[in-house]
C-alpha cells in the first residue's frame, strides 16, 4: 500500500490539504482521492468537469509515475 497527501495527489488538488489518500494501486489511490475531494472540496469538483477524457488520461498517466514512485508502506 502506497500513500499521499492531498496536495501531493495532482496538479487541481489543493496545495495544502494534508489529508492522507491510502490505494494499493494508482487507481484504487485516484478512486479514494477522488472520493476525498467530492466530499471536501467543490471548487476543484468544479474545475474537474471541464476536463475531456483526453485530460483525464494524462492525469492518471502522470499519477502512475508519482505512484509508481512512492515508497510502499511498512
Amino acid at each position: 500500500m502506497k500513500q499521499a497527501t492531498c496536495a501531493q495527489m495532482g496538479n487541481n488538488m489543493p496545495g495544502t490539504c494534508q489529508t492522507m489518500i491510502q490505494g494499493n494501486t494508482a487507481e484504487e489511490m485516484g478512486k479514494n482521492g477522488m472520493a476525498h475531494v467530492q466530499q471536501n472540496h467543490p471548487d476543484i469538483v468544479e474545475q474537474m468537469k471541464d476536463m475531456t477524457d483526453e485530460d483525464r488520461a494524462k492525469w492518471m498517466a502522470d499519477f502512475q509515475v508519482k505512484f509508481d514512485a512512492m515508497p510502499d508502506m511498512a
